[in-house]
């Protein structure tokens, strides 16, 4: 099994409620509907209720079979009509650019799978997009925390499109028993070494 991870942007003139509203009840039902080559999909929304700056919006995690054919419109559709059908919607509210990782998912604490919900995963999760190894090593000291629930690390194995923000050597999952907890000792470790999301979790597929 392989995996992407994207970092997108709202697109400009939309309102963050809009964006989310858009992404949850039009386009994870459309790209869940026409997308062949998706075994699994989640969708973490940023939380920016603490006056975070203005960048990610969204970063989704998708799992396939086979990267290649993911993000190959020949494969990833049935025809390309319906290939046409969700590039459209895609572009109607996610901004450009955006980036785009193919990485290595190592699950270290919890579960290895999360199942679908209908709604938002209970808890609270926060993505680190690390930026070098030492923020890795610090936040490996989280896993004997009782707050931590679930931790992956996702180291990057190749970067398919940047640009849009800064470069990513990691992308390490916390997830948390309650919301908000551990959030300014993860700010804290992570420092000037990375950025932390705090980000609301939908679990798709």
């Amino acid at each position: 099994m392989e995996k992407l991870i994207f970092l997108f942007p709202r697109k400009d003139g939309l309102t963050r409620e809009e964006f989310f509203a858009h992404y949850l009840d039009v386009h994870a039902p459309l790209g869940l509907e026409l997308t062949r080559t998706m075994t699994h999909y989640t969708v973490n929304l940023r939380d920016r209720g603490d006056g975070a700056a203005e960048g990610v919006d969204a970063i989704t995690e998708t799992w396939t079979e086979s990267v290649a054919d993911f993000m190959n419109p020949n494969t990833s559709f049935a025809t390309p009509e319906d290939a046409q059908r969700l590039f459209a919607d895609h572009d109607s509210f996610i901004g450009a650019p955006y980036d785009a990782y193919a990485v290595d998912e190592q699950v270290r604490k919890g579960p290895e799978r999360l199942s679908p919900g209908n709604g938002v995963s209970p808890g609270g999760k926060a993505v680190v997009a690390a930026t070098g190894g030492a923020a890795l090593e610090l936040l490996g000291g989280l896993l004997d925390h009782d707050e931590v629930t679930r931790y992956v690390e996702n180291r990057v194995a190749a970067a398919l499109m940047t640009g849009a923000f800064e470069p990513v050597h990691a992308f390490v999952e916390v997830h948390l028993a309650t919301d908000g907890a551990l959030a300014p000792e993860i700010e804290e470790l992570v420092g000037r070494g990375g950025a932390v999301y705090r980000v609301s979790e939908y679990v798709k597929k």
